[in-house]
């Protein structure tokens, strides 16, 4: 990774959603009898609340040890700022659900500008007023920004405007934003307004006026990804206005039985690739740590709370947050292999479910990826259920897939007719017939290990 002083120098920002609701500890209880693992993952958790969905998640933050009872918020929040920062993410855009998380001492907006501010003051906080929880109450989405505007954590532009986003802004129109702003204004906090649309091109014209910029919450298929490439030129030649562009890893929805197909590591990287191809001025990873959507790109696990089955999207940020901030692709100076796979396929069983899980806007695919980050060309081996599959793989980033299929995969570089390392996957793979839970787990999972080892944190 280049320095932080390279990162935060940058003119281009990478910011990450913030989903107040799954923060790394609910509770400040030990992992394995915290409130993520008896609650959330057990079918059975919360009175049998979501028992026809099998569980709430189908995955959880790391595990974290539990500290002052005072304190451990704010310390577990700057563990998630230094993570963030370590993988060239700049800031978060912080999805807002009540005026208390900010007017309140403890509020966890008000906790998370003060854990930012402590880690690193770059590191720079976008209020975004959640309006699918807010509603028309303009009253609420003026609190938040005016409390926010008082802190140094608060993202701004150079002329020191605030900036401030909203969540589906669209759902309000634009003489709602156009008298909040105003409000805001006449308070003297001068505004950068860069709405969050669910379709920008819906809104774009009728936000221009009062707009800085615009910002979507993307898809997490390659082809939605693929389709933004050409956004951030479309609204500054349309509007003369920056654009963030979403980067999503996943959407796969338990709790309303729906997954859209990333297509393994795909949707991610070619998010990024749009990005960076497209010359978007801002990031937004969508999310940092929404767990009820799959879609987080912070480190996650599962009630074996093993810590190397779900680092991969978080590793892949920081090669490509780096190229997109410095405007230069990384150098690979040694070997590492990624995985991404489900541990079952998209037509398993599910019989501890009241129904399967449906596919939306795509069609599901299943396959076991290799992603290669290789310094010379190698040979890329999958084996798994007695088979052995091979592919020639030039220097560079190469993602390599075979079928699904039941086992525990073993990846391995080889050069020269020798293994340069080899490594058994943590993730079994279940055939049709589904997990022994009976409960569908369309959760990509993802590890890797490079030549000198096994990756970690």
């Amino acid at each position: 990774m280049p320095s932080a002083d390279t990162l935060f120098g940058a003119s281009k920002k990478v910011f990450a959603h913030y989903f107040s609701p799954f923060p790394l500890s609910i509770d400040n209880k030990a992992s394995a009898q915290d409130y993520y693992n008896t609650q959330y993952l057990n079918p059975h958790g919360e009175s049998n609340k979501w028992l026809s969905q099998g569980g709430y998640l189908r995955q959880r933050p790391l595990g974290v040890t539990p500290g002052s009872v005072a304190t451990f918020r704010e310390a577990n929040m700057e563990t998630e700022v230094s993570m963030a920062i370590a993988r060239g993410i700049t800031g978060f855009t912080f999805d807002v659900m009540s005026t208390s998380d900010v007017t309140e001492s403890d509020g966890v907006l008000n906790v998370m500008l003060q854990a930012a501010q402590k880690v690193d003051s770059r590191f720079k906080i976008v209020a975004m007023p959640d309006m699918t929880v807010l509603q028309n109450n303009a009253d609420a989405v003026v609190q938040i920004i005016t409390a926010v505007s008082k802190s140094p954590a608060a993202a701004r532009l150079a002329d020191g405007s605030l900036v401030v986003s909203a969540f589906d802004a669209g759902l309000e129109p634009a003489s709602f934003w156009q008298g909040v702003l105003s409000r805001l204004s006449a308070a003297g906090i001068k505004t950068a307004f860069v709405p969050t649309f669910l379709g920008w091109t819906n809104y774009a014209a009728a936000f221009s006026s009062f707009s800085y910029g615009f910002a979507d919450w993307g898809a997490a298929t390659v082809s939605g990804s693929d389709y933004f490439l050409g956004t951030p030129a479309a609204a500054t030649a349309k509007f003369d206005k920056i654009f963030m562009m979403p980067v999503d890893p996943q959407q796969y929805r338990p709790k309303d039985y729906i997954f859209w197909e990333a297509g393994n590591s795909g949707a991610f990287r070619a998010a990024w690739t749009s990005a960076i191809q497209g010359s978007s001025e801002w990031v937004q990873a969508v999310t940092w740590n929404d767990f009820s959507e799959s879609s987080q790109t912070e480190p996650y696990t599962d009630a074996t709370l093993n810590r190397r089955i779900g680092t991969g999207f978080y590793n892949l940020s920081g090669y490509y947050a780096a190229w997109f901030l410095t405007g230069h692709q990384p150098q690979i100076t040694h070997d590492v292999l990624y995985y991404f796979y489900r541990r079952e396929p998209s037509n398993a069983a599910a019989n501890a479910q009241a129904q399967g899980d449906a596919v939306r806007s795509s069609t599901a695919s299943d396959h076991i990826e290799l992603l290669a980050f290789l310094t010379a060309p190698g040979v890329l081996k999958i084996e798994i259920n007695g088979q052995t599959y091979t592919e020639d793989a030039p220097a560079g980033v190469v993602s390599y897939t075979i079928p699904t299929q039941p086992g525990t995969p073993v990846f391995t570089l080889s050069r020269s007719g020798a293994d340069v390392f080899s490594f058994a996957s943590d993730v079994q793979i279940y055939g049709e017939s589904g997990l022994p839970s009976g409960v569908m787990d369309l959760t990509y999972w993802s590890g890797s290990a490079a030549a000198s080892g096994l990756c970690s944190l």
